[in-house]
């Protein structure tokens, strides 16, 4: 017997060393989480970018800038003259902390009284928004409590005035309400599952029927039976895409602040790329399985590194860079932009040509793929 169960187990070896995809599932996988969630997961973010608009234009305000940037929390990624500038910053996404100094904030500190300050925070991420503001409520209480020192050693402060009183604005979501985040990125992570995993099986079924050759034998061309795998699905997507929109609304009153049918437009510019992935696992995989197992391979590094829960700026640079070529990463950006901000084409153009160059890329080489499979 056991002669017989020895056999069996060795048989199982050899057909698993043969097996590299379900080797890769067994050992890579595991290992990509490791790497992720040690070097990538960081929710104590950083360097986040920020604009000043000072009016004081003194040495004081300058003082106040450079106690953020000695944080390392915040970069000083430009200086704006007008109030439409500084908002147009933050409203475009260029900068999620802005800093406002009024004309007498210098004069309101030397001469001894309170001095107002503003800062706006981009609140549509409330951890990263939470980490800005107690950062920033941190250097301003520092700052005041070494003026008040200063002014009780010149026999200014008879009364202990607090020198400057910081006014914190989150914007986008001033409530920090985690649910207006979530589930817009949720959104799109459910529409990348569903185009990766049901267009992977798609190709891969016709093989597996043996109907793929009968199919190709015919007047079709590769590029017709992609369209006639790719238009139903496109249409489950935009359903998809309605349905999860309303419960959000009517279930976690997560608002619309932009125009809907610029969200319905953009979706297909991810929605396209992503079938195309899907449609390449199909192509190069043999059987169901093997597309199911390179979905899944392909599917959750996408969640993790997008930033859909952890802020894609506390990443280390080689996993920001590889974030970039990640299609959900862009489409994050609009959905939040649009749902969120309230913005328009302009503030997120450049993510809508990198997904339209990753759809060619993914679209060229599954048709690449599939001439040579039926050659």
């Amino acid at each position: 017997m056991w002669n017989r169960i020895k056999a069996l187990v060795w048989k199982e070896f050899l057909q698993l060393r043969r097996d590299r995809l379900t080797i890769g599932f067994v050992l890579v996988m595991p290992l990509a989480q490791i790497l992720i969630f040690g070097f990538a997961v960081n929710t104590d973010v950083k360097h986040l970018p920020c604009v000043v608009y000072d009016e004081s234009r003194s040495q004081e305000s300058r003082d106040f800038v450079d106690g953020l940037a000695a944080t390392q929390y915040f970069d000083l990624k430009s200086r704006v003259d007008s109030e439409a500038a500084f908002t147009r910053e933050i409203d475009m996404g260029r900068a999620q902390v802005g800093v406002w100094f009024p004309p007498d904030y210098a004069r309101k500190l030397r001469s001894g009284g309170t001095a107002e300050a503003m800062v706006v925070v981009d609140a549509s991420n409330p951890t990263t928004a939470s980490n800005a503001i107690a950062t920033a409520v941190g250097v301003s209480q520092m700052r005041g409590t070494t003026l008040l020192f200063q002014r009780m050693g010149y026999g200014q402060a008879t009364q202990p005035i607090p020198p400057i009183d910081l006014r914190v604005r989150p914007w986008y979501n001033p409530n920090l309400r985690s649910p207006n985040f979530i589930v817009p990125g949720l959104v799109g992570v459910i529409l990348a599952m569903t185009c990766v995993i049901y267009a992977s099986g798609s190709i891969v079924k016709e093989k597996e029927r043996g109907t793929l050759d009968q199919v190709m034998v015919t007047p079709v061309r590769p590029f017709e039976l992609f369209l006639g795998k790719i238009i139903p699905v496109i249409g489950v997507a935009y359903l998809q895409l309605t349905v999860l929109f309303g419960a959000a609304r009517l279930l976690f009153a997560v608002p619309i602040a932009g125009s809907v049918p610029l969200l319905y437009a953009t979706a297909l510019f991810f929605i396209v790329p992503m079938l195309g992935v899907g449609i390449l696992l199909s192509t190069a995989a043999d059987t169901q399985a093997q597309s199911t197992q390179m979905a899944i391979l392909t599917f959750l590094p996408m969640v993790f590194l997008s930033g859909y829960i952890f802020p894609i700026e506390g990443m280390p640079l080689f996993f920001q860079g590889l974030a970039q070529i990640i299609p959900l990463t862009h489409f994050l950006i609009i959905v939040r932009a649009i749902v969120l901000r309230g913005a328009g084409m302009e503030a997120f153009w450049p993510q809508l040509i990198k997904l339209t160059v990753f759809g060619m890329v993914v679209w060229s080489m599954a048709l690449r793929v599939m001439k040579r499979a039926s050659a």
